[in-house]
């Protein structure tokens, strides 16, 4: 359990954001912050990350978690993050529970990536910034903090404090290049296996959508014919 003090900073961290945001959004849950106990801010921590239950973009998405929604349809919701990296961070995932871009259908994520798309000019003039960060986590050590596939749409400005940097590693040009080797040779055969599934799949719609039309004409004839 939290400590008094641990409890205190807590609250204030999570007072301070939810300043940045609109009164009339956040107004139920700034009571419940200022007035939980440090059990309570324990277990409204816990809920954030997801821990101990159901994951917490599904409860989102699910409406068991007061958001800020920006769009939905029957495949994503978009939200903005009430604990952002900076204001205006804007959360994007599937409705469906998919851990990994792997998992998604490839429909949804070709949507999701199309709104990120339409988003980014809004984005920029909206939030007066002066670039913007499209961050996708996978798995825990890449940072990923809930187990459900999302792509973090971050507005950036000058010295924002926010940092994507990583230490550049000298590596043997020898282990690259046959590491190079073996991802060519097994991505292409993957990609060469998926075009020619793809490919399959169009040839057949599109016998379809022939017999389909010829079933028409053939009829229309039949009935000029006397």
């Amino acid at each position: 359990m939290l400590s008094d003090e641990e409890a205190e900073e807590i609250r204030a961290r999570l007072l301070e954001q939810l300043e940045k945001l609109p009164e009339e959004q956040v107004q139920d849950l700034k009571k419940q912050v200022k007035h939980a106990t440090p059990e309570q801010l324990e277990q409204l921590i816990k809920k954030q990350k997801g821990e101990g239950g159901e994951c917490i973009f599904c409860q989102i998405i699910g409406g068991k978690i007061e958001t800020i929604k920006i769009y939905e349809d029957n495949d994503i919701f978009a939200v903005l993050d009430i604990f952002p990296a900076a204001m205006g961070h804007m959360i994007v995932m599937p409705k469906q529970h998919h851990k990994t871009i792997t998992e998604i259908p490839d429909n949804v994520l070709s949507k999701m990536f199309m709104f990120v798309k339409t988003m980014e000019p809004v984005f920029l003039e909206l939030t007066k910034a002066d670039g913007i960060n499209i961050f996708i986590a996978q798995g825990q050590e890449a940072g990923q903090k809930v187990d459900h596939f999302a792509i973090n749409i971050i507005p950036r400005h000058e010295k924002d404090g926010i940092s994507f940097e990583w230490q550049r590693q000298k590596v043997d040009k020898k282990k690259l290049e046959t590491l190079g080797d073996k991802i060519r040779e097994k991505a292409g055969k993957m990609v060469r296996e998926k075009i020619s599934k793809d490919i399959e799949k169009e040839i057949k719609k599109k016998k379809a959508e022939d017999e389909s039309e010829a079933e028409k004409i053939s009829k229309h004839v039949k009935r000029r014919m006397p």
